[in-house]
């Protein structure tokens, strides 16, 4: 007999199909009818109804509602805003270069004694230093050079700038997607967990039939015992299922940065598969677009430009436009108490050995860097976006023959329920019928939510964010 097997390779998301075992047992002539079956995995698998106690304290989300959910408050999204925030910072502190800069000096002495001179004998004595002196200073200066090369230096800061706004995009884009696998896993998980509870149903409801055919001499106990057994074994798989969905379901809480211990409960989604909506070279064309990665590299480019350029100003002397007022204290009868001067203060790295000219093809290099990288983000995007075509039509081509099959196993199961009515079929003949059709039917649900993954993922790797 055929038992049910459930893996679930990942807590967020990963599923083999679930193999269902209903035996189908013949009734006795004058035995009751068999007791109704129980409800459809469809419609158990629906989200628990309002006042239930299933959703009883649970936060009810649906898919759109988590994907903004996390790509507001999600750990990655929170980092890179704050890295955003940093390099704003960095470009506004580096505008207020072209403004003049002001210092305040200051200083207070007391010395070992006093200093006094004596003109002629008997004259009075003039103090030269006073023990106590103490002077204090303001001074404006204005750079020269900085402020030629400031427009250079602040492309450099823009470029990054927008590097770290193209690369928040590129993070929510990300968080976008796992939020969405992370949610079909988990309804998946769900689905799963609720096709093994029917089939486990469905084993107590044949057990009960197989008690009366016993009764009438037509089944003995072995038949019974196999059923028994086949019964606990995937009432074992349930609540490995049991325990998947739910940390499937708090890893989904993890991306969206709720609180730990915080129940959702998850709105379902259609599941009906959505059209692919590009060819492949189309979706390759469209991602070329939009692609938020290109703008990355594209901002990395323009910023070794402009680094190479401010390098190179090293090689230029340091002027500065200066403005001093300074006034002293104590320093005796012919220091100047107040004084001022406006000028020009240079200061000129004349040699260093070759240093500067190896910064400058140090920065070039990172031209070349950003360049060839500019080049792979373009291929690497194409073999992405090709890469998750071709998964998301394999899955396309995959529910359809999953659901081909599906059609195929009910009708084998019909026909042989027919040939088993008519006694010209064993009951192992109408068991492994019955198997294969719910093997069928369990493949067939779980191909359509892989499917919405990958074509999801195909979503994301063309730029758009992922959208049931």
């Amino acid at each position: 007999m055929n038992r049910l097997r459930f893996v679930l390779a990942t807590a967020l998301f990963a599923a083999v199909p679930v193999t269902l075992v209903t035996p189908a047992i013949a009734q006795p002539e004058g035995a009751p009818p068999p007791a109704e079956e129980p409800a459809t995995a469809a419609a158990a698998a629906a989200p628990p109804a309002a006042g239930s106690p299933a959703a009883a304290g649970a936060r009810r989300i649906t898919l759109p509602e988590a994907i903004a959910l996390a790509t507001d408050g999600n750990i990655q999204i929170t980092v890179a805003k704050e890295q955003l925030r940093a390099s704003e910072l960095d470009l506004a502190g580096t505008k207020t270069y072209r403004l003049p800069g002001l210092s305040v000096s200051g200083g207070i002495q007391v010395w070992n004694n006093e200093l006094t001179f004596e003109i002629a004998p008997g004259a009075p004595a003039i103090v030269g230093r006073n023990q106590v002196t103490g002077s204090v200073a303001v001074q404006v200066a204005q750079p020269i050079t900085a402020t030629f090369l400031l427009g250079y230096l602040l492309d450099l800061k823009e470029a990054g700038l927008a590097a770290e706004r193209a690369q928040l995009d590129v993070t929510k884009l990300d968080v976008a997607y796992q939020v969405a696998e992370a949610y079909i896993g988990a309804l998946q998980a769900r689905t799963l967990k609720t096709i093994a509870e029917t089939s486990v149903a469905q084993f107590d409801a044949n057990i009960a039939r197989a008690q009366i055919l016993k009764q009438g001499g037509i089944l003995d106990d072995i038949d019974i015992l196999r059923l028994q057994a086949s019964r606990d074994a995937v009432q074992q798989q349930v609540l490995e299922a049991e325990v998947a969905a739910e940390t499937a379901t708090r890893g989904l809480g993890l991306l969206l940065g709720l609180p730990d211990g915080t129940r959702l409960e998850l709105v379902d989604v259609d599941p009906t598969p959505p059209p692919m909506g590009w060819t492949e070279d189309d979706a390759v064309a469209a991602a070329h677009a939009a692609r938020p990665e290109l703008r990355v590299a594209a901002s990395r480019v323009d910023q070794a430009d402009a680094n190479v350029i401010v390098t190179k100003g090293e090689y230029l002397p340091d002027i500065a436009a200066v403005a001093n007022y300074t006034h002293t204290e104590g320093q005796g009868a012919f220091a100047q108490k107040d004084a001022a001067f406006v000028g020009l203060s240079l200061s000129w790295n004349l040699w260093d050995w070759g240093k500067r000219g190896k910064d400058v093809e140090q920065a070039r290099s990172g031209v070349r860097q950003a360049k060839a990288y500019q080049a792979f983000t373009e291929d690497q995007i194409a073999l992405d976006v090709r890469a998750k075509w071709l998964a998301a039509d394999a899955a396309r081509r995959s529910r359809e023959v999953a659901a081909s099959g599906l059609r195929a196993a009910e009708e084998a199961h019909r026909l042989q329920q027919v040939l088993f009515d008519q006694g010209a079929a064993t009951t192992t003949d109408v068991l492994d019928a019955e198997a294969e059709v719910s093997r069928a039917r369990s493949q067939e649900t779980i191909s359509r939510y892989q499917y919405l993954v990958k074509w999801m993922a195909l979503v994301r790797a063309v730029g758009e964010m992922p959208q049931p």
